[in-house]
């Protein structure tokens, strides 16, 4: 599955909710923790959805209605433009290790963009959904997973990274094992629901699961991608770490690793051995 340009740390593939295979390379172990990167983003979209059913939250809402000390410089962004990084900010990545309050430092500045219109991928705006839901909800979004979403599917070994203000930084950061990520996107490929109860709303993981910006082969919904092989999505890291849905096999495949290739040649490797060769209905 691999090539020389990456090194293997994890892979888990789980077929009809049962485990079909794994493999943890010494030194990796399947109990250790593996740093997520982007995957985190879509940790971050759940727990948006978690806020938007107890009526907390909507997509169409503002973001100047959560902070209305910047509404002059935000003015027309909306939820919805951040999930699908279509906010209009500016992109500016280096200001994580210069500033200490990074609410204030980005929404002071004006936006470069129209709202809603121009796809500019930027993991501050993950952060700044994070912001929102611990600003509605009283609780991080680490917090509000582990109650509603990990700690009901046994998974109570999660971390996750701060901002200086104590804001969970929602676009990257996650911790978490191989095994516990195959049960989050097997909850994804359930649609929300686990061990009979409904975990996550239905709908909002199908809202997540929905084209909203078309990107050759790399279309975007709420913070998750959707794959190259026709209906299946994928929550995406850097170095090439992956939680791929695949619903016409009834799978899930985590691949954790250290990629100099930026993962696509592995993602290939899956399709044509892992996932083609599976039984189940059959991908045209």
């Amino acid at each position: 599955l691999t090539s020389d340009l990456t090194e293997l740390h994890h892979l888990v593939v789980v077929v009809d909710g049962k485990v079909a295979g794994e493999i943890h390379p010494a030194p990796f172990k399947a109990e250790h923790r593996h740093t997520l990167y982007s995957v985190s983003k879509t940790f971050a979209a759940v727990a948006v959805g978690l806020a938007i059913e107890d009526g907390l939250l909507s997509v169409d809402d503002e973001l100047a209605k959560f902070f209305p000390e910047y509404g002059k410089t935000i003015k027309g962004v909306k939820i919805k433009d951040m999930l699908t990084m279509r906010s209009g900010f500016k992109t500016e990545g280096g200001m994580r290790n210069s500033q200490s309050d990074w609410v204030k430092y980005y929404l002071s500045r004006p936006l470069t963009s129209k709202p809603g219109v121009k796809y500019s991928y930027d993991s501050i705006e993950t952060y700044l959904l994070s912001a929102v839901v611990q600003k509605v909800t009283g609780k991080d979004i680490l917090t509000l997973l582990n109650e509603r979403v990990f700690h009901p599917m046994g998974i109570d070994d999660v971390e996750w990274e701060l901002c200086p203000k104590g804001i969970v930084t929602g676009g990257w950061g996650i911790y978490m094992t191989a095994e516990a990520q195959a049960m989050f996107g097997q909850l994804l490929l359930q649609r929300g629901e686990w061990d009979g109860k409904q975990l996550v709303p239905a709908q909002w993981v199908d809202e997540m699961m929905t084209v909203r910006v078309v990107r050759k082969a790399n279309d975007y919904g709420y913070q998750i991608w959707l794959c190259e092989y026709p209906g299946a999505w994928r929550a995406d890291g850097a170095f090439g770490q992956y939680i791929i849905i695949v619903p016409q096999k009834d799978m899930v495949v985590v691949l954790n690793q250290c990629s100099r290739s930026k993962g696509w040649p592995e993602r290939g490797n899956i399709w044509n051995t892992v996932v083609k060769n599976s039984k189940g209905c059959v991908v045209e």
